[in-house]
């Protein structure tokens, strides 16, 4: 039996309809996808391998001057190391200059671990590696932030570079001079200006504290190429 194209219209568009439905989720707006966003990958800065330090003194300069701005002491107690020393008998005797401090050295032959520890205007000795942590601790522990004069503030700081003649002929160290204004000995004194030197050694890929130069006195001298004690003074 042939049906009226009237009839056919209406089942086509109803069975439309169903499909479009259907398509739609039953009628609910679908939401798009939304799109996970990547990150973007960004540069790391390469940190130095642990243990190794940049050959370039100048270099390795920053990091000594950042570690005193932000009293990172453990930065520098933390690279002293000594060097074997065989006493002798004038170690022995206590006299002598350029031997160790007094006490150290019981008996000729003995072997110690020692550093310089050598004053402006005054003798040196080769002293214990501990005693020369307690000397950089207490120099920052000393040091007078608050105060200031011609060379600036009074807090510890890098204030030069240059190299020095270790008491050994054949070898000499990097230096690092840090200033700071500190409390002058005696009661109801202002404050001065003092320096230290300390005595760098590159070894095996690390710079290591061998010693320093403590200038409680005439301290300026050691903050001018022209009457520093050392060469290739050069202002930080």
């Amino acid at each position: 039996m042939k049906l009226p194209w009237r009839f056919l219209t209406v089942v086509l568009a109803v069975a439309a309809g169903s499909l479009l439905l259907a398509a739609c989720g039953d009628g609910e707006e679908e939401t798009p996808a939304t799109a996970t966003p990547t990150p973007i990958a960004t540069a790391t800065p390469e940190t130095p391998t642990a243990g190794t330090d940049p050959e370039d003194f100048a270099e390795f300069a920053e990091l000594t001057a950042r570690a005193a701005a932000e009293e990172d002491t453990a930065f520098f107690t933390g690279r002293v190391k000594g060097r074997t020393h065989t006493c002798s008998e004038i170690d022995v005797e206590g006299g002598g200059l350029g031997g160790v401090a007094q006490g150290l050295c019981r008996e000729v032959g003995q072997q110690l671990e020692v550093v310089e520890l050598s004053y402006w205007y005054s003798e040196g000795v080769l002293g214990q590696p501990e005693s020369l942590e307690r000397a950089i601790e207490s120099y920052f522990a000393s040091s007078l932030p608050k105060e200031s004069d011609e060379y600036g503030t009074g807090a510890a700081r890098l204030y030069a570079i240059a190299e020095s003649q270790s008491s050994d002929p054949e070898r000499s160290f990097k230096v690092a001079i840090l200033t700071a204004m500190t409390p002058r000995q005696g009661t109801g004194s202002e404050p001065v200006r003092t320096a230290r030197g300390i005595l760098f050694d590159y070894v095996e890929g690390r710079w290591v504290i061998r010693g320093m130069l403590t200038a409680d006195v005439l301290a300026e001298e050691l903050l001018s190429p022209e009457t520093a004690p050392f060469s290739e003074w050069e202002r930080y």
